[in-house]
């Protein structure tokens, strides 16, 4: 509250445009970061909307990054709806990037809007009246009333990806460009390269990728000839950037036309990365190698340190690898990846699900496992993770739990049941929690170590507010895994 106190008095006491860009925004992303953010945004909403002094505009703009930053993205639409003359290009480019993440997102998540005083379904709004499209037109239209060279080609941009957006998947677009490209004509901005690749991927998402690799030879030639009004035009278009290659290459991928991948691996990575893919979907794990040996690795050179990894198409190798079981080569190149996290200084947070899919291939391929002195599996895999402190989650647990539950009667039932219960205890101590599948497989084994407290305290968790089939179902999964350890009369008992 003492920001709250403090903002106000910034606001109340007028301490003028300096003092309040330097101190109101930083009073604000205070805000961002406390419980009390409702309130308070309420507040500083309603003494800044419609204020013209740029301190306000200010404000109002780390107001919406904040929302934004929080995934709010109705909520930072909804401010841009009432926004008025409040308006500089932070607010118009934080509220035409919340209008893209929430089409994006719709998917998933089908938020209640009000429009014209009737509630519905926000993925309802498509076509040309869709007033989340007219939103951002009106958006953009004020700041250009503002200052015109305040209208940006990243502007611009984004509202022609919040334009195609608009346009249902099942609608087909019309072979033009220009008509996409009138914002950009109407504000004298000349289209950026993002622009047009943002046209290539709205026309390979409908199937047309035939008109997509047209618009990119275009981008090579430099210049873009169409017609319009009966008259012959040409447009100067900007060269194709890596991000614009990769997403043609996605056409010749698909297509097989592995002649023009080749002569253009070197120069995008994203390229590689789309071309090992590609060839792991198709099971060509051994080409896909051989392409990511030769063109994953920049420039080269034998000592890790110097290269430069496409660590992204590594891990699509990866998994291709434990797709054909060569649990071999899938722990040597997650070592690999996790060598090169550490010499880059990157987080090893992204490879736990990596971790995950070799853990389970190896233990699925294991003739047999022995245990260690601690207990775990004696695996390659696992020394790799433990040494670069790749983190164990959910998965990782429920993996070893029910590969130690599956194979417990080829070792020494009181060595794996042990194991189990330490699993059991390092996944409570990281505040992970037990679904009804490893449940199924922990609850015999505290039965057989004597901790029945555990399997009252679970059953009666795991029961609660369930429906009687689903009851039953959990229990005839307990049930058969206690046969197995010998104690199913003992578990029925306590399954009441």
């Amino acid at each position: 509250m003492a920001a709250v106190r403090a903002l106000r008095q910034v606001m109340d006491a007028d301490l003028g445009l300096d003092e309040s860009q330097r101190l109101g925004p930083r009073l604000v992303r205070i805000l961002n970061k406390t419980s009390v953010e409702s309130a308070s945004l309420a507040w500083l909403y309603t003494r800044c909307i419609g204020k013209t002094n740029p301190a306000c505009e200010f404000l109002v703009a780390e107001m919406m990054a904040g929302l934004y930053s929080r995934q709010h993205y109705y909520g930072v639409i909804r401010i841009a709806q009432a926004i008025g003359s409040t308006i500089n290009a932070d607010i118009v480019r934080v509220s035409l990037a919340a209008i893209c993440k929430q089409r994006k997102r719709e998917k998933i998540k089908r938020p209640l809007v009000r429009y014209q005083g009737v509630t519905q379904f926000m993925d309802e709004y498509r076509g040309p009246g869709c007033p989340f499209r007219q939103l951002a037109r009106k958006l953009v239209e004020l700041l250009s009333l503002r200052d015109p060279l305040l209208v940006t080609a990243a502007l611009l941009s984004k509202l022609l990806e919040i334009e195609l957006l608009s346009v249902p998947l099942t609608v087909g677009l019309p072979r033009q460009v220009h008509p996409w490209l009138d914002a950009f004509t109407r504000y004298g901005v000349q289209p950026s390269v993002h622009a047009f690749t943002i046209l290539m991927h709205a026309y390979l998402r409908r199937g047309d990728s035939e008109y997509a690799v047209w618009i990119y030879q275009g981008m090579q030639r430099g210049s873009i000839t169409y017609t319009h009004d009966g008259r012959t035009e040409s447009m100067r278009v900007p060269e194709p950037n890596d991000v614009a290659l990769a997403t043609v290459a996605q056409v010749w991928c698909q297509n097989r036309e592995w002649a023009k991948v080749y002569e253009v691996l070197e120069v995008s990575q994203r390229l590689v990365t789309r071309a090992v893919s590609t060839l792991v979907d198709d099971g060509n794990v051994c080409e896909a190698e051989e392409l990511w040996l030769k063109y994953g690795c920049r420039p080269g050179s034998e000592d890790l340190a110097t290269r430069v990894l496409n660590d992204r198409a590594l891990s699509k190798l990866v998994l291709g690898c434990t797709r054909t079981n060569d649990v071999g080569k899938a722990t040597s190149y997650f070592r690999t990846a996790c060598e090169y996290a550490r010499l880059s200084g990157t987080p090893v947070s992204h490879l736990t699900g990596l971790f995950n899919t070799v853990l389970r291939c190896a233990l699925d391929n294991a003739p047999q496992i022995d245990l260690r002195s601690d207990g775990r599996p004696d695996l390659d895999i696992l020394r790799i993770a433990t040494l670069h402190k790749v983190r164990f989650d959910g998965d990782t647990y429920s993996v070893l739990i029910s590969h130690l539950s599956r194979v417990a009667h080829t070792h020494v039932l009181d060595n794996v049941a042990r194991t189990m219960q330490n699993l059991y205890t390092r996944l409570c101590h990281e505040g992970l929690v037990l679904d009804d599948m490893m449940v199924s497989h922990m609850m015999p084994v505290w039965v057989y170590l004597d901790l029945s407290q555990l399997v009252t305290a679970y059953w009666r968790l795991h029961t609660q507010d369930r429906p009687p089939h689903k009851i039953a179902q959990v229990r005839r999964h307990i049930m058969y895994r206690a046969e197995h350890w010998g104690v199913g009369d003992r578990v029925a008992k306590l399954l009441v």
